[in-house]
């Protein structure tokens, strides 16, 4: 490539990306100019000053402990509130406040009104007019920026905020919070799995896409709920590895690309090796005389494991899976069996062949 081609090329990548660059911004600019979902934004703010005795706490949707209060109060103590929590009127004598967002720094200033000999007057922001809906929300998305909570949190959450205002969807509930709409989508899924599984993925047991995949098992019907529980367990308890979870639950691997075209090669090399020799045309042509022995060869090297377990998934496949498996992976012929057999990575083959001899078995 000349070096004038050459420049060319990096000036039509650079206007490529630049062009790219554009179209994001004008994106992000559309989305910012959206009608908000909900009027919360334009509610009227307004200082109070008020004892942390008069401020009570809703269920918070954040789990765990707070941390590093113990500095925040040093600096409350140091440079004073900077930013008043938010709270909302209530209908309580003793209670006249709820706090809607600021939680941390409630907690900090606990700690301060610990330390000294009274309780101090602290200063809020009201906010007037605001649901329990809104209040929900303002919590959520509080959280969510502060640090992103794990997906069953922040599905339960989300199910929260849509029980208190059924009109509202997955995809405004993630506008309203700032969240991408397809992760708010796949973390309420989540909920539909049974409990005991939705519990493993609190706890840290299964990950977020082993239980998608386990849902979407359930959901096809190719695992029940119990099976699917007790594949979850064996897999928290160390007795199933992740590849054989998948496969357990139903999982088909995608067929390669070149799929069909090595279908059809491998197809064709049996054919031709399963021909009879052509016989010889002109009969009075002499003889040609008989080759010379050829050396011995070396022995062939013994296959491997993964080697064989790509062929005994292969046999399995063409000749006692399911017709339901033959289909879904569409193998029409033994050389097609064979080919997918390898298309799967080492590791993937023998829990493959469990899965299939599984399903066949229960067939």
């Amino acid at each position: 490539m000349s070096v004038d081609k050459l420049q060319e090329a990096e000036e039509h990548v650079a206007q490529m990306r630049e062009e790219a660059a554009r179209e994001e911004r004008a994106a992000r600019e559309a989305d910012l100019r959206q009608e908000p979902v909900a009027g919360t934004a334009g509610k009227p703010h307004r200082p109070i000053t008020a004892p942390l005795a008069q401020v009570r706490v809703m269920t918070n949707m954040r789990t765990g402990a707070l941390e590093d209060l113990h500095e925040l109060a040093v600096s409350i103590r140091e440079t004073g509130l900077l930013h008043p929590p938010l709270v909302r009127a209530t209908d309580d004598a003793e209670q006249p406040y709820e706090l809607l967002a600021g939680q941390r720094r409630f907690a900090a200033m606990r700690l301060v009104d610990e330390a000294e000999d009274a309780p101090r007057e602290w200063r809020f922001t009201l906010i007037d007019d605001i649901s329990r809906r809104e209040a929900l929300t303002m919590q959520f998305a509080e959280n969510f920026h502060q640090s992103k909570p794990e997906p069953v949190q922040f599905a339960r959450a989300a199910r929260l905020i849509m029980a208190e205002d059924p009109s509202l969807t997955a995809a405004e509930v993630s506008r309203i919070v700032g969240a991408p709409p397809a992760w708010t989508r796949k973390a309420l899924r989540l909920l539909e799995l049974p409990e005991a599984i939705v519990e493993r993925v609190e706890q840290g047991d299964l990950s977020f896409t082993a239980a998608d995949l386990v849902r979407r098992g359930i959901a096809r019907g190719k695992v029940t709920p119990d099976r699917a529980e007790e594949l979850v367990e064996a897999h928290a308890d160390g007795g199933l590895s992740g590849t054989e979870l998948k496969f357990g639950v139903g999982y088909v691997p995608p067929a390669p690309e070149s799929y069909a075209e090595t279908s059809d090669r491998l197809d064709v090399a049996r054919h031709a090796a399963e021909a009879p020799p052509r016989e010889r045309v002109e009969r009075d042509e002499p003889a040609e005389p008989a080759p010379a022995p050829a050396p011995r060869a070396a022995e062939p090297a013994r296959p491997g494991d993964a080697e064989l377990d790509g062929f005994v998934l292969g046999a399995f496949l063409f000749h006692a899976a399911t017709p339901r498996s033959r289909k879904l992976l569409r193998i029409t012929s033994e050389a097609d069996a064979h080919a997918y057999a390898r298309s799967l990575h080492p590791r993937e083959r023998l829990p493959a062949l469990r899965s299939f001899a599984r399903e066949a078995l229960d067939a």
